[in-house]
């Protein structure tokens, strides 16, 4: 395995187990598309978890271009969000909306999530 292999490993949700506590989490953000759901996840960094499946988006090249899209935005905003785990459920097709509008509501839906957990607060309560 490369070194870059491990280093993505720790950037996302592998096993049934992770996604099953994020799942029963309390914090949830819907969205036109998408669904987020949020818990703590006890680490240093935020971890993504993809759910795209077939009954949503009936296409292979749909669903890839959901976790695709999803995928660009968390690794933007990642730095901003303190440790989380992320899931990202697709409910919506995406063929009748553009890039830009899929692009935009993940960015509104990690935005509202980043400052649920005000970053800037915790970094603050660690200096003293």
């Amino acid at each position: 395995m490369s070194k870059y292999a491990r280093r993505n490993d720790a950037r996302k949700l592998t096993t049934a187990e992770e996604y099953r506590v994020v799942l029963a989490g309390a914090y949830r953000l819907p969205g036109q598309a998408f669904l987020l759901r949020a818990e703590a996840n006890g680490l240093t960094g935020a971890r993504l978890g993809l759910i795209a499946g077939r009954k949503v988006a009936r296409r292979a090249v749909d669903r890839n271009r959901a976790k695709r899209l999803a995928r660009e935005a968390f690794r933007v905003t990642r730095s901003r969000l303190p440790g989380v785990d992320v899931v990202l459920q697709l409910r919506g097709d995406l063929r009748k909306l553009g890039n830009r509008q899929v692009r935009s509501e993940l960015d509104r839906l990690l935005s509202g999530l980043a400052a649920r957990y005000d970053v800037s607060t915790s970094e603050r309560a660690l200096a003293k």
